[in-house]
């Protein structure tokens, strides 16, 4: 019965989440000023010279978007959803042609390329994260770390701009775009299928190179080898082999299993770029293409077709993991409230009782212990002849200084905090101590270090390329703050409340979030930022939080559901304090590693989304950006020869950096909230916590 509960429950959530693709299709055609619908009529009206009727144009505009102007608002609705659920999503103003015509076929290329990208980047994971367990806390472990943080920091775009050049117009060993070879009649012969993966390889292992979690499998391999199974294998003396593959390998990968099928969610939204470099003729492709044009009735379509694809992705991974792991049946999932029959259960005993549940906690077992006999509540607090000199004193080292000691113990994170360092004195001041930048102010296509008054060389106009990327640092780091501000701002305010609360808040909140996280983010920014087309770089990274916030969310009420369960906690919740009081002493305490990797996780994101979307063109060029930059450099061909590559590899080496600064930052910060470190690194500790730390000294080292 549970099993059949769940099946009934992840079908309905998706079916919810498809219908909410649907809602927000329509409404932006329908309703928003100016929109697409103003924009099919306009263009109406222009191919006809202006003598179209009212009743005509109504016509037209229904015949394009599949949604009649003259109509009642749910009249309209019903019969948009009703042609969606016929695959008919109206005509085409770009191609001319039926939308369903144009992106239909694509969808197999996509497909093609995204599956083949997941398999063979999930083949690295299990090779190397498996081989770094293995060789824990040696040579081999810290090198291969560090180069799987750089290969995660580095965007995929960029590794298929590096890739084209080397092997596209280097060599000319792959085709530098398309599908397959247009000479060649497409069939299933042997001809033709390796033209197909030919095209397709490039692409391919531009996403399996950069799409992989390698130091995540690492540590679930770390923590099967010491479980007690495995040395039972090992002393009925099984093979090393079998140890390592069935035994560790396979049981490490179970926990990754959604995870990994989640990210071709993710794989999916990025050929929207990755098919644009590489001239490759799939869903994605036509997304931009339309995008471009402002064809949005094709635009909408393929926002509920990567929503459909990405929704039946996740059900396959979440039917498919209790017959591939037998241990994690659908009861032991994550239960997010209590079932029905338990609430109503609760309802019963609280009417038979005659009061509520939490009177009954509160009466029963604090009022002899918080009361005295006179009624008062007694309290005694210590005399302290602590001054406020010292005071502040002890709130500087607590705050700052131990802070600083304890990152700068870490490799990772000193290294991160150095190079933020670097791009934050930049992003101040670099303005007012590079010259500006204007054409001609320097040789054509001087090359790196041949000059060092020009470090990275001039570009096909003699502008100095490090004055720029020095320039559009500003912008890029209000950005990323910006962003990361409004991600953690609504990961907290539904997480936190959701995980906390539970009940129908729970429900209510997470349903929400779940179908922001299957509608393909980055498709879902690129029609707001063409709608909305944002100027400020403030308002692009409140666009780009939007893909960003729900997988925080998720994960922080997932969080909170463990600690609101602690002891500490209930021990709060019986003494009646504030609930105020006790998510900011007692849950938020606690998440705050969490918050500081999620922050550090989206500015990266929306450094690389951002990026991403001024390459293609979406956003407008208003405003200093490396993606700008990337735009120029290759519209001016600099993939076409090692003269002018070091354009493009100027602001390559500042996203590079800055993706992997911030990855070695976060990978290091989880150590600021550990207490014992803390204790360890405070100039301003009392004497009852050092003889304390004294006590635990041992486990503090093994911790460490």
């Amino acid at each position: 019965m549970v099993e059949k509960n769940y099946y009934v429950r992840r079908i309905v959530q998706s079916l919810v989440t498809v219908l909410a693709a649907i809602t927000f299709s329509f409404v932006t055609i329908r309703l928003i000023p100016g929109g697409p619908m103003d924009y099919i009529a306009a263009q109406i009206r222009q191919r006809s010279g202006g003598s179209v009727s009212t009743a005509r144009l109504n016509q037209m505009v229904e015949m394009y978007s599949n949604v009649n102007p003259s109509k009642p608002m749910w009249e309209a609705y019903v019969d948009y959803i009703v042609s969606v659920a016929q695959l008919d999503f109206g005509r085409s103003i770009f191609y001319a042609d039926p939308v369903w015509d144009v992106l239909g076929p694509a969808i197999p290329w996509t497909m093609f390329v995204s599956l083949f990208a997941l398999v063979i980047g999930t083949v690295m994971v299990f090779l190397i994260g498996g081989f770094l367990a293995v060789h824990e806390g040696d040579t081999w472990d810290v090198v291969g770390s560090y180069f799987v943080i750089f290969s995660d920091a580095v965007p995929y775009y960029v590794v298929g701009l590096v890739l084209l050049f080397v092997f596209g117009f280097g060599t000319e060993f792959f085709p530098n775009g398309g599908r397959y070879d247009n000479s060649l009649t497409p069939g299933f012969n042997i001809e033709f299928m390796a033209s197909v993966l030919r095209h397709a390889a490039l692409p391919i292992m531009s996403f399996a190179l950069t799409s992989w979690g390698g130091l995540e499998f690492r540590a679930h391999c770390t923590r099967i080898i010491g479980e007690d199974y495995v040395d039972v294998a090992e002393l009925r003396g099984l093979p090393d082999s079998r140890i390592q593959l069935r035994y560790i390998g396979w049981n490490s990968m179970l926990p990754m299993y959604t995870g990994l099928m989640a990210g071709l969610a993710s794989l999916f939204g990025g050929s929207v770029i990755m098919e644009q470099i590489f001239r490759y003729r799939g869903m994605g492709f036509y997304f931009y293409e339309a995008t471009m044009a402002r064809d949005y009735t094709t635009v909408m379509a393929a926002v509920i077709l990567f929503t459909v694809v990405t929704v039946i992705g996740l059900l396959i991974a979440d039917f498919t993991y209790g017959f591939i792991d037998p241990r994690a049946g659908h009861s032991q999932r994550e239960s997010y409230s209590r079932s029905y029959r338990e609430q109503f259960q609760r309802f019963v005993n609280r009417l038979r009782n005659g009061r509520g549940e939490e009177s009954e906690t509160i009466d029963d077992r604090i009022q002899d212990s918080r009361v005295s006999k006179s009624g008062a509540m007694s309290f005694d607090v210590e005399q302290s002849d602590f001054s406020r000199g010292d005071y502040v004193r002890e709130r500087i080292d607590q705050s700052l200084l131990t802070p600083f000691r304890i990152i700068w113990t870490s490799p990772r994170a000193r290294v991160g905090a150095i190079i933020l360092a670097i791009f934050g004195f930049m992003g101040l001041f670099g303005p007012y101590l590079v010259r500006p930048v204007d054409p001609m102010q320097g040789p054509i296509l001087l090359q790196p270090l041949e000059n060092l008054a020009y470090p990275l060389g001039t570009d096909d106009i003699g502008r100095d390329l490090f004055a720029q990327q020095v320039r559009a640092t500003r912008p890029m780091l209000i950005m990323m703050l910006s962003g990361a501000a409004v991600t953690l701002g609504l990961a907290i305010l539904l997480g936190v409340t959701a995980g906390y609360l539970g009940g129908l808040i729970d429900k209510v909140l997470m349903t929400i979030t779940d179908v922001m996280m299957n509608i393909p983010g980055l498709a879902l920014v690129i029609v707001l930022a063409v709608i909305l087309s944002p100027k400020s770089p403030v308002f692009v990274g409140v666009i780009l939080a939007v893909d960003n916030w729900p997988r925080l969310a998720r994960q922080l009420r997932s969080q909170v559901l463990t600690i609101r369960g602690e002891a500490h906690v209930e021990a709060s919740r019986v003494l009646g304090l504030p609930t105020k009081s006790i998510l900011s002493k007692n849950v938020m305490s606690r998440l705050m590693p969490m918050l500081t990797m999620g922050t550090v996780g989206s500015m990266r994101n929306i450094l690389m989304e951002s990026v991403g979307l001024y390459f293609l063109g979406i956003l407008p060029f208003t405003t200093n950006n490396w993606g700008i930059v990337l735009n120029i450099a290759r519209n001016g061909g600099a993939l076409s020869g090692v003269d002018r590559f070091h354009w493009l590899l100027a602001p390559i080496l500042f996203i590079v950096t800055m993706t992997y600064g911030l990855q070695l930052f976060a990978q290091g910060t989880d150590r600021l909230f550990n207490p014992r470190l803390r204790a360890r690194h405070a100039a301003t500790v009392s004497t009852d916590e050092t003889e304390e730390e004294g006590r635990g000294g041992s486990s503090a080292s093994a911790a460490d």
